[in-house]
């Protein structure tokens, strides 16, 4: 079926002023006044069963984008009902911190320390692409046991998913289109696979995957015929077009106008399923951007001091010490066979960079550090801070530092994986029966958008590292 991007529906909600917990909400005009509850089904007097749950991620938007956002016709409809300002878990990159969307925990509990696989040595590591990596329960395990059907569409860590009825992954096979297309549907859940069939053509290929058009195709059937209590979707179009262009380009303004068509779809299949009036819709983000002035190799450094081996076609052959880059960051590895004085060895020439005007290092934060901090932990022993702007590489060859001066300067333009309370924040915008229309949050975590969820859908996560946000609420979902 063809739809209109621009005719999806109006998701019925009423309003009531937020309810202050730890956030504090802007007051006055902005809230607007309790609906008539007479109105449509939106706020029954009793819920025997939670309201359907469609959270779309789209990935790098930021809290600055939410203006223009709001001039397109689909993300207003959301923007209008309740929304916040989200901070992201450490690392700031896109695998931690959908992650933390799913468990309400940061990165020390749910095990998800970083896009890539730490993989010494290969150039183009392979991600966190396995849902079994997961260290806790997901939103997902919570849901099958309580008996609630889920859907999961290009979400982050979902490949080989346990306990989503309906997962179809995002995982790349490096190879190209076919082979990925291939490794799609293997990692699909059985139920999925026939969406994957259905759409496969839809991937495509120009450098590096897309999956926009073929997760909002996968998506909007899944709605249509399965109407599962809660679906995820990832979209990236945003973020790839900010590393690739820079963070206010026209490419970047053309890449929000693409995905406000694909929520329009989205909401247009709710409402051929008869559950608009039903279904709460959440637009969540995962992080900020920052522009990138230059690309800093660590790992040569590494080389230089007899601390990476390679071989005479300078391939790694063996390492004590590595530094793994997370976007404007990177963890310090060491061997786990290393000896103390190769330890105290790497600690000194870190602390060396650190004091040399010439490196562009910024700071090294143990990890005992980072833990309290950031609840952050993994097989490392702390996180190396670039200076502004500063973004890490994995390789071990070439110069150490690359400028945008440079001419063979050809890397991002924009990249993440800041201290989470730098620079420009992430949002969380949500709409629906459970919505209170108006509401305002200056600041909310990644993690709470988790609880959030679950608590949208009369689910509990066990040690969660957030809290509702019960100041985007209303009616029952407010005070329950």
């Amino acid at each position: 079926m063809t739809t209109d991007p621009n005719a999806g529906p109006t998701i019925d909600s009423t309003a009531v002023p937020a309810v202050n917990r730890t956030h504090t909400p802007t007051v006055g005009s902005s809230v607007a006044p309790a609906a008539d509850p007479t109105v449509g089904s939106a706020t029954p007097a009793a819920r025997t069963e939670p309201h359907r749950l469609v959270v779309i991620s789209v990935d790098a938007m930021s809290d600055v984008d939410v203006p223009f956002a709001r001039t397109l016709p689909n993300f207003a409809r959301i923007f209008e009902g309740a929304w916040a300002r989200a901070t992201a878990i450490y690392p700031s990159v896109t695998y931690p911190n959908h992650t933390a969307q799913v468990t309400g925990r940061t990165a020390a509990g749910h095990g998800i320390y970083a896009n890539e696989l730490v993989q010494p040595g290969v150039r183009r590591p392979d991600w966190f692409w396995d849902a079994r990596a997961i260290a806790c329960p997901t939103i997902f395990d919570l849901a099958k046991a309580a008996g609630l059907r889920t859907a999961t569409v290009n979400w982050p860590v979902t490949g080989w998913a346990p306990s989503t009825d309906f997962s179809v992954p995002e995982i790349v096979d490096r190879r190209g289109l076919e082979e990925t297309r291939a490794l799609v549907r293997e990692a699909a859940s059985e139920s999925a696979r026939e969406y994957v069939d259905r759409h496969s053509e839809l991937i495509e290929w120009t450098k590096k995957p897309h999956f926009g058009r073929f997760a909002t195709s996968v998506a909007v059937d899944v709605i249509r015929e399965q109407q599962p209590h809660a679906l995820f979707i990832h979209l990236v179009d945003v973020d790839s077009e900010r590393h690739a262009t820079g963070r206010f380009t026209p490419e970047v303004k053309a890449a929000l106008e693409r995905v406000d068509g694909w929520i329009g779809e989205i909401l247009a299949a709710i409402e051929d399923a008869g559950l608009a009036s039903s279904t709460n819709v959440a637009i969540v983000s995962d992080h900020g951007h920052v522009e990138v002035g230059r690309c800093w190799r660590p790992n040569t450094l590494l080389v230089d001091e007899g601390l990476v081996r390679v071989d005479a076609d300078g391939e790694v052959e063996s390492w004590d010490a590595w530094v793994h880059a997370c976007g404007l960051t990177g963890q310090l590895h060491l061997h786990p066979e290393a000896s103390d004085d190769v330890r105290a060895r790497v600690l000194e020439l870190v602390q060396g960079w650190v004091a040399d005007p010439e490196v562009p290092l910024e700071a090294f934060h143990p990890s005992a550090d980072m833990r309290e901090r950031y609840g952050y932990d993994g097989p490392f022993l702390g996180v190396l801070e670039g200076t502004s702007g500063t973004n890490f590489q994995n390789m071990w060859d070439g110069r150490s530092l690359y400028t945008r001066f440079d001419e063979d300067y050809s890397f991002l333009l924009s990249q993440h994986g800041h201290l989470p309370e730098q620079d420009i924040q992430a949002v969380f915008a949500l709409q629906g029966p459970d919505a209170a229309q108006g509401a305002r949050i200056p600041r909310c975590t990644v993690p709470d958008e988790a609880v959030t969820f679950a608590h949208l859908l009369g689910l509990e996560i066990p040690e969660a590292d957030g809290a509702v946000v019960r100041e985007m609420l209303t009616g029952d979902a407010a005070r329950g």
